[in-house]
Parts: C-alpha cells; structure tokens; sequence
C-alpha cells in the first residue's frame, strides 16, 4: 500500500507519521498551502507534491485529510482527473466524524473505492498526536473493497476498528461531539456558577477539580448506572426544586433536560423507587 495525503494539517500529520513508525509507505503530501505540505514531508521523511494529479500517480491510496468544507471539492478535482482511468481501483478515504463516503458521489464509474474511517481522538497537535494512535480506536464505513483494506492496515497495526452503517455517520458523530465537546460546556456551565456565588476561577476550578476526575473515572470504570449519585437519582424533590430556582433561563432548560435524563438511570438504578414527584416537577418546567 502507498498511501498519499491530500491536506497537510493536524489529521494528515498525525496519520502519516503514525503509518510511518508502523512500516507502511507514505508517498508523501499535497496541500493547497506548500509550507504545510512541505513541513508534514520532512515531519515524516516523505516527499513534497505539487500537484493532485502528481500524488493521485504516484498513490494506490489517498487520505483526503483536508477540512470537511473541502473534501468534496477535492473530490470533484480528482473525479475530473480519473477521465483517462487515473484512479481505477484506487481508494479514496477521509477522516471526516461527520460525512460519510456519499461525499465521493459517482466514484463507482470511476472504478476506485470509497471509505470513511474516523478516530476517536482530537488532533490536537500536528507534530505530537501521532504518539497517541497507538490506542485509539477507529470506525470505518464505505464500500467493502476500501472497508476491508483500510480496516485490516489498522488492525495490523494494533488499533481496533468498529464498522458502522453509512446512514449512521450523522448520530455517531453526535455522540462523540456530546461526551467530548459538550462535557466542556456543562463544566463551564458549573464553574460559571461558582463564580457567581463570589469563587474566583482558579478557585472554582480547584473547587471541582477532584469531582470531576473521580467521577469521570468511575463512570469509565463502573458506568452510568453505577457512578450516578446526586439530588435526582436521591429522589430529592426540594433539592432539585432549589437547583431550578437558582438558575436563569438557558441554564435552567439545560438542566431540567438533563435531570429528565437522569430520571432514566435512575430508575435502572433503584427499580423501587418511586419518581413520579420529581417527574411531574422537571415536566412542568418547576416554575
């Protein structure tokens, strides 16, 4: 396999350097901007391109590793390229969360083969992140000639990989954007809070900091059902009532949302305990 990126940022780097240390040849890497092309060639001791039609040549295998915006425009260049069978029975892969391989419309007339595969981490640097592929896990989905070749490379390389319907990209994506990014959004949503109960942010941050990792690593460890604990899962009416009252609008609809969600886990958790008081609160909004 010789694979070729088209997008020099954090994933492309990330990827090409992770495939290198793993014995896979990488012909190199082509990027609408030369120094980025150019630092990720001589990060990862492999050659400049530039031109697509150049690394489409030289590659059995192309990473589109641009931004989401631009996968299908990639696309539709090399498209127009394979007109003299520049890539029959190529693969074309990106690494997009939330697209799937419908992005690479018509490629079955073109003879090559489609596939999305996404990691489940965040690149968060391009010349450091590479170290942590090694453990992270990846979907894949697309056509089964790519799907099987792009799948077994990874295996071989010690990752595991899980196959996911391509009408499911959207909701999967989803998911890894609420237990990631959103996460963040509720610890803000607390530390906010705290401030305006007189804390200093560093001090707020202190404040929850040990709260938030052990209860992060009891629920990797134990799961949800087991690691809820709180006011609602307690059944604890006036408590939850207090925590309704104390919060302006947008914060409010955020927890009575969340708390009904919690009503759910909870119920798994204690199937003799009755919630209907606190469901009757959290469904009339508590006001």
């Amino acid at each position: 396999m010789q694979i070729g990126f088209i997008g020099a940022g954090r994933a492309g780097c990330s990827l090409g350097k992770y495939f290198i240390e793993k014995g896979i040849t990488v012909t190199g890497y082509y990027s609408r901007t030369v120094k980025s092309a150019e630092e990720a060639a001589r990060f990862t001791g492999t050659k400049l391109f530039k031109s697509i039609e150049d690394i489409v040549s030289a590659s059995d295998t192309l990473f589109v590793t641009t931004s989401d915006d631009a996968i299908g425009e990639v696309w539709d260049y090399i498209a127009k390229y394979s007109v003299c069978d520049k890539i029959r029975d190529k693969i074309i892969c990106h690494c997009s969360g939330s697209l799937s391989s419908v992005v690479f419309s018509g490629i079955e007339s073109t003879g090559a083969s489609a596939c999305s595969i996404h990691p489940m981490l965040a690149f968060s640097n391009r010349f450091s992140s590479y170290q942590q592929l090694h453990q992270t896990i990846f979907t894949i989905e697309g056509m089964e000639k790519a799907v099987e070749s792009i799948r077994s490379m990874f295996e071989e390389s010690g990752n595991r990989v899980f196959r996911i319907k391509t009408e499911e990209k959207g909701k999967y994506h989803c998911a890894a954007s609420i237990v990631s990014n959103q996460m963040i959004a509720l610890y803000q949503m607390g530390i906010d809070l705290l401030k305006e109960c007189g804390f200093e942010e560093k001090d707020a941050v202190m404040l929850v900091g040990p709260l938030v990792k052990n209860n992060i690593n009891t629920l990797l460890e134990k799961g949800s059902i087991e690691a809820l604990t709180g006011p609602v899962e307690r059944n604890d009416v006036c408590t939850v009532k207090k925590h309704l009252d104390a919060l302006a609008e947008d914060d409010f609809e955020i927890y009575r949302l969340l708390a009904k969600k919690l009503v759910n886990i909870s119920k798994k958790k204690n199937k003799d305990r009755d919630y209907t008081e606190i469901c009757k609160l959290l469904d009339g909004k508590g006001r």
